[in-house]
């Protein structure tokens, strides 16, 4: 079958918005054309409008099946809400319009997070629970009898949601190689060349997270089996991305790159070995993290490194259920300084559950720790943890009060998201101190940015020109 695959739509371009390869697009495609089929991919973030570009692609293609993913709901940003998956309705109906005879199947992560509610309010005809890879190929074998198929929703003639059982989540070592050909290029270069954005093209080592963190929906979406890529096969990838797209920095996705500190040590050595002139990022947890980890890190190509504990003090820590505890993230601190030329983040909520002023009071002089001990290299960044629906999160916020219980997990307005944002009770006036010290930190940013571009200008124009007279 023709199967044209339609990334979500953000609705917008820029820093908060990155432009984002659709690895998990990829893997699907691969895995239909593995089975026979032929799949294109088409991303809507890339053109001015989006709706010219998906017309053109059904007219090229003639899809016999549409497939639409959602990777996000909405931002999970309280400082920048903006609600996504609205954009289903408007593209359905173009694609019913283009389109008459193509079932609309929709998947992808977000769709995983609230499938029942999606199917509910958009007229699509089937839906992708999970890991598309091995289920979306069986649905397309038997597009009479959904129900049949494990990982599997479907409407019935009379417009009820039906889901069939969950399906295994497949073996990553068995799964086809992720091409990336399925899908024209040149658009994401054209905006890197006229728009100055960068491309977030994205490499899997692992899949799954065997930890519980209240907030995250990652173990429900993937399991809480770690699934391993062998080192080898990663190492093949990067170079394929690298010899026939001139990809030279990317991210590994894992939720945490280090969860298997054997593996991911494995996968270093293996990117040592190649010698490719490639950069990277990646997500890290605070397991066995010491200098020469990081070293070996930055020697296979790392230029950045995240860590996300959330919590700083043990109570918010064992609150959230993370797997850590304040000495281990300070040791993160320590040896992220004693390596030369690598980057790296902290990511905290503002107001976690189980805060204090103490620990308010912590979150400041770690903001000053970090950002005046490793000038240049090291940021400590602050959030409000979304509530989402399959987490603990959920329920510690009503528990809190924070959450009404009739709230909507999936609002369609901007107005609606901002009240799914934890802010910890009596704690209000520090969530609006952090806010205040974010606006100063932007307007910082944006000013010397802007003293740079002026200074640079000035030296190019002016004292350049006059030496060279001399």
């Amino acid at each position: 079958m023709r199967v044209l695959l339609v990334q979500g739509y953000l609705g917008r371009r820029g820093v908060a918005d990155p432009l984002v390869y659709p690895l998990g697009l990829a893997c699907v495609a691969s895995a239909l054309e593995r089975a026979g089929h032929a799949p294109w991919i088409v991303d809507p973030n890339v053109a001015d409008d989006w709706v010219p570009g998906l017309v053109r692609a059904i007219a090229q293609h003639q899809p016999e099946v549409v497939g639409i993913s959602l990777r996000n709901l909405d931002s999970a940003n309280r400082r920048d809400p903006a609600v996504y998956h609205t954009w289903l309705e408007p593209a359905i109906a173009r694609v019913r319009r283009e389109a008459p005879q193509a079932p609309v199947v929709l998947g992808g992560p977000g769709f995983t997070q609230a499938a029942r509610t999606l199917m509910e309010r958009y007229a699509c005809d089937l839906g992708v629970q999970a890991e598309a890879e091995d289920t979306l190929p069986a649905l397309l074998a038997s597009l009479d009898h959904p129900e049949r198929v494990p990982g599997a929703w479907w409407r019935d003639g009379s417009g009820r949601v039906g889901r069939a059982v969950d399906r295994p989540m497949p073996d990553l070592a068995t799964l086809p190689f992720p091409r990336r050909d399925h899908v024209d290029w040149e658009p994401w270069r054209r905006l890197e060349r006229t728009a100055g954005l960068s491309l977030d093209v994205g490499v899997e080592t692992t899949r799954g997270c065997p930890r519980r963190c209240a907030y995250c929906t990652y173990p429900y979406l993937n399991g809480r089996v770690l699934r391993r890529k062998p080192p080898s096969v990663v190492a093949d990838e990067i170079a394929y991305l690298h010899g026939t797209f001139g990809v030279e920095r990317f991210t590994f996705t894992d939720s945490r790159f280090n969860e298997d500190p054997p593996h991911a040590r494995a996968v270093c050595e293996a990117l040592v070995r190649r010698r490719l002139p490639v950069r990277w990022t990646a997500w890290l947890g605070f397991d066995r993290i010491d200098a020469e980890f990081l070293e070996l890190m930055r020697d296979a190509g790392c230029e950045r490194v995240s860590f996300s504990p959330d919590g700083l003090l043990q109570p918010s820590l064992d609150r959230l259920q993370k797997d850590t505890t304040t000495a281990e993230i300070a040791a993160s601190v320590r040896a992220v300084r004693r390596v030369r030329g690598l980057k790296a983040s902290w990511a905290f909520f503002a107001t976690p559950p189980a805060t204090s002023w103490r620990e308010q009071a912590a979150l400041a002089a770690y903001y000053a720790w970090i950002h005046g001990t490793i000038p240049g290299r090291g940021r400590m960044m602050l959030t409000w943890c979304r509530v989402e629906a399959h987490t603990r999160l959920e329920a510690i916020a009503r528990e809190d009060g924070v959450l009404p219980e009739d709230a909507d997990l999936l609002p369609e307005e901007t107005a609606a998201l901002e009240r799914l944002f934890y802010v910890a009770p009596g704690f209000g006036g520090a969530s609006d101190a952090w806010d205040r010290l974010l606006d100063a930190e932007r307007a910082w940013k944006a000013a010397s940015g802007r003293f740079r571009t002026v200074w640079c200008s000035f030296l190019d124009k002016d004292l350049t020109k006059q030496y060279l007279k001399r």
